[in-house]
């Protein structure tokens, strides 16, 4: 087995411990480190932990053994992840996440989690060694972060460093005052610079994982598709008598009659939403772009002269407008286990821990909230853009002027 497989399985272990914990309560103290700690360090971080839970915050915290085995980096990766995923489970607007060591606790890592995304807030890189070079111990630590925590949330001032200096009880470590160049006569502000640029280098990580994010709570504006793949043309051009087929059998009748119902299903969509191309709910395109597609595929095999049958196009569930490699894939959304077509890209993202992009809406007209338009119950989130039925029927079924009749008689 090499290293970095038995790493990859410890740092799987060590997760698995910690979920199986917070499915239960907040506080996580590893059984390694728990021999350890004396009764006023466990006393301390667990009163911490209370008043935290006090402020009305949803917070997990994890005391582990130490995180700098395979490097900071990596470890801001899994912790960050980690924090995500808790966040999303817990179903609140923030969640604040705290990773310390508890041997040497200064190592920590702070996140305050929305649906943005996990960032580390000011204040929390920043305390990291005493003027005897001994990191800050667990009991201080431990408050320490999770106040920053908390006035992160509410936006509230953070607190003062804690005052702290073990020069009487700790041994200077002359290697590591060598190694940065560091002037005895004041190390505390110097190791902070030095270690904060260790920091840096995550915080710039998770801020690109927020940038990763930040569709979670935006409209989606890009890409534009009228102008790209010409639709308004496109539409037009759809409106064309459905040819009739040049080798007529039962399948391509039932062809040429489904080429009808897109057709229909088109007029119905640009009728009921004329402001399609310049909406900012970007289902609309998005659903003539698939109409469109499939209209274009329709013609061309009611014109082939060649027995080659044409497979049907397929869009990514998650964002139709993907139309790379499109397999079934088990996707679990609210709950639920959803056999769905996913492009190439979408099942990557999904296989290394990522959230895909998704094409986000406004969850009614005239809203400004983002929500993923699968969780609308309009016809592109009961079609799943033909992930569950066919896009064409679904838009027929809930665009049509005969149901709106229906539905308006009904009233």
């Amino acid at each position: 087995m090499t290293e970095t497989t038995s790493y990859a399985r410890a740092q799987q272990q060590l997760r698995e411990r910690i979920r199986g914990t917070w499915a239960q309560h907040p506080l996580y103290i590893d059984e390694i480190i728990r021999p350890g700690l004396t009764e006023n360090q466990i006393k301390a971080i667990r009163q911490a932990s209370q008043q935290t839970e006090d402020t009305g915050l949803t917070h997990y915290l994890a005391i582990v053994p130490g995180l700098l085995t395979m490097g900071y980096g990596d470890w801001a990766k899994f912790t960050s992840d980690f924090a995500f995923d808790m966040h999303q489970e817990s179903g609140e607007k923030q969640t604040l996440v705290l990773f310390s060591e508890g041997e040497t606790s200064a190592r920590s890592f702070a996140y305050l989690v929305t649906d943005n995304g996990p960032v580390v807030p000011t204040g929390a890189p920043e305390l990291m060694k005493s003027s005897s070079d001994d990191f800050i111990s667990v009991e201080l630590a431990v408050p320490y972060y999770l106040q920053v925590l908390v006035a992160a949330a509410k936006g509230t001032e953070p607190p003062q460093a804690p005052d702290f200096d073990t020069r009487d009880i700790g041994d200077r470590d002359e290697d590591y005052i060598e190694r940065f160049g560091l002037d005895n006569s004041d190390p505390d502000t110097l190791v902070f610079g030095a270690t904060a640029v260790a920091a840096l280098g995550a915080t710039l990580w998770l801020l690109h994982r927020r940038h990763r994010y930040s569709w979670r709570s935006e409209l989606t504006t890009k890409p534009e598709l009228v102008t790209s793949h010409k639709l308004r043309k496109a539409v037009t051009e759809a409106a064309a008598p459905i040819p009739e087929p040049d080798h007529p059998d039962d399948d391509t009748w039932a062809l040429h009659d489904r080429g009808r119902r897109i057709q229909d299903a088109l007029a119905a969509l640009t009728a009921a939403h004329p402001d399609w191309a310049e909406s900012v709910d970007f289902a609309h395109r998005n659903g003539v772009f698939v109409l469109v597609a499939l209209d274009r595929w329709l013609r061309r095999q009611l014109r082939r002269r060649s027995s080659r049958v044409e497979d049907e196009p397929r869009f990514c569930f998650l964002f139709p407008h993907h139309r790379k490699d499109i397999e079934d894939h088990v996707l679990k959304q609210s709950g639920r286990s959803l056999t769905v077509g996913l492009c190439a890209d979408c099942r990557q993202e999904l296989a290394t821990g990522h959230d895909p992009e998704r094409l986000m809406v406004p969850k009614r007209p005239g809203s400004t909230r983002a929500v993923p338009y699968f969780q609308r119950d309009d016809a592109y989130a009961l079609s799943g853009f033909g992930s569950f039925q066919p896009l064409d029927e679904a838009v027929l079924d809930e665009m049509s002027p005969q149901r709106s009749a229906a539905v308006g008689r009904s009233r």
